[in-house]
């Protein structure tokens, strides 16, 4: 756990630990027909012997904060819908149809339809359906034209024949396309503490604005459902990073060695304005490695062949 992110206002250790607490009487909701015994990346109901119906629902964070104080929104859509359809392909499912919350002071027709039309382009990216939403006006809890979203994503999974993980089975890392939408309580401690003036400031000769905006990677575009047979386990890479969100996609009792290698150059920017070990980066952010897929050594050439897919370690 990094203490970094804890002083920024997020305490990962202590949500997880009342989220596990919290199931006790969760799980008194659940029939037969929910699969898996823990929340999970996403959920799975059984529909019949056959057919899974696979659920996600997530947020943005703190980078719609950003983003207001940006006017900056042709991507956060994308964000929103990623961060629910990244944990949905954990499952090995395919979206079906999405919904959003959007909740604010007062609706303003620019920000909200630049939102929407976002999001829309992102559900035709993944072939998945925006059949419809919330939006809120809440001028009492909202200021200005700070916002929030939450999404939820249903799919379907078909039967699949499961193979376990065994010793020398590959890790497979599929890059992330920046910071995604994770981390930012820290990112904006460090924009606040550094006094660094976002519209203006500039990172490798580029806005660092658009540094930090750039839109999550929808990873259903980069794993198709025929490459589901030869994929054994998946994790997304989000808050708390690649170690910790790895370990919820296998058992226990698996050992495992990882490394994510050279960081992307972005993490030049955190690395430049604070004080931070490589150990506490990898606790808080992706490190250029948005989602991992375990597979057997036979599988290592289809995939290494891919754009963005690189080997970063081993089953042991």
């Amino acid at each position: 756990m990094s203490k970094l992110y804890k002083k920024s206002g997020v305490d990962v250790i202590k949500t997880d630990n009342l989220i596990y607490q919290a199931l006790k009487f969760i799980k008194t909701t659940h029939n037969h027909r929910v699969l898996g015994n823990k929340l999970g990346f996403s959920a799975e109901y059984k529909v019949n012997k056959d057919v899974t119906l696979c659920s996600a629902t997530d947020g943005v964070g703190t980078k719609a904060i950003l983003a207001a104080e940006l006017n900056s929104y042709k991507g956060i859509g994308q964000d929103l819908l990623a961060m629910c359809s990244n944990d949905l392909l954990c499952n090995k499912a395919t979206p079906l149809f999405f919904l959003d919350y959007f909740a604010c002071n007062s609706v303003i027709p620019k920000q909200y339809t630049e939102i929407l039309k976002s999001l829309t382009k992102a559900c035709k990216k993944i072939n998945c359906s925006l059949i419809g939403g919330e939006t809120a006006e809440m001028p009492s809890l909202y200021h200005g034209n700070h916002f929030d979203m939450a999404g939820f994503l249903v799919g379907l999974k078909n039967k699949q024949k499961l193979e376990h993980i065994k010793s020398g089975d590959l890790i497979i890392g599929i890059k992330s396309n920046g910071f995604h939408s994770n981390g930012y309580s820290l990112i904006r401690k460090i924009i606040s503490d550094n006094k660094i003036n976002l519209k203006s400031a500039k990172f490798n000769k580029k806005k660092l604005s658009d540094v930090l905006m750039k839109p999550t990677r929808l990873y259903h575009q980069l794993v198709s459902t025929s490459d589901f047979k030869k994929i054994k386990s998946l994790a997304h890479i989000t808050g708390g990073g690649v170690i910790a969100n790895f370990k919820r996609s296998i058992s226990k009792k698996i050992k495992f060695s990882i490394d994510v290698g050279r960081l992307p150059d972005e993490y030049k920017f955190i690395e430049d304005n604070i004080k931070i070990s490589k150990k506490e980066l990898q606790d808080v952010f992706n490190c250029g490695i948005g989602m991992t897929i375990i597979t057997n050594k036979k599988n290592y050439n289809y995939f290494i062949k891919k754009n963005h897919f690189k080997l970063i370690g081993e089953i042991e």
